[in-house]
């Protein structure tokens, strides 16, 4: 198998998520954005733990450390989505931002890249986020998609939001998953 050519899928079933629970360098991991690397592989990560700004989890695979991602609360103001059908019951209309969970990182290891890692990842954020909706109320999973990723995240279901002033010009896109049909498809 070539070095560019992805392996086999992922099972599912073979996925593993801890939650970082002692601080310590990860080194040696690369998902081909520096930043990510960069992030998981110094201190920064503890101290974002630290200082409250989002919890992280790994995934591991089969007992390897292929992936990360980064979850904190947020909101999505209302004109963000104003417009879009599901969001025009009377009720909807009378708040100014929808409660969310943020993916505020998400990374997946070079060499686990196009085989379902991501995806399944996402598969695994929902029914965090739907539990999480559940205890306080969240109506959207949102993430700002640097240009590579939007197609993924729109795979995935993700809605670019609608282009306000302060989202024109911005490298990053803001996405959301409306979690409503989502949670209405589990009752």
């Amino acid at each position: 198998m070539s070095r560019f050519e992805p392996g086999p899928p992922v099972d599912p079933d073979g996925l593993r998520v801890v939650a970082i629970a002692a601080p310590g360098r990860r080194p040696g991991f690369s998902c081909g954005n520096e930043s990510l690397d960069r992030f998981i592989a110094t201190d920064e990560v503890d101290e974002f733990e630290e200082a409250g700004l989002g919890r992280t989890y790994l995934v591991l695979y089969e007992g390897g450390f292929i992936g990360f991602y980064t979850l904190s609360n947020a909101s999505l103001r209302v004109e963000y989505v104003r417009g879009d059908r599901p969001f025009s019951r009377p009720v909807e209309e009378r708040v100014d931002a929808f409660p969310a969970v943020m993916i505020g990182r998400l990374a997946v290891a070079k060499e686990w890249q196009g085989r379902g890692v991501g995806r399944h990842m996402i598969d695994l954020i929902v029914p965090e986020a739907l539990l999480q909706g559940r205890r306080s109320g969240v109506r959207l999973l949102i993430l700002e998609a640097i240009p590579d990723s939007v197609a993924f995240y729109e795979r995935c279901g993700f809605t670019i939001v609608k282009e306000t002033r302060r989202e024109r010009g911005r490298r990053n896109r803001t996405m959301f998953l409306d979690l409503r049909p989502i949670q209405d498809l589990g009752e």
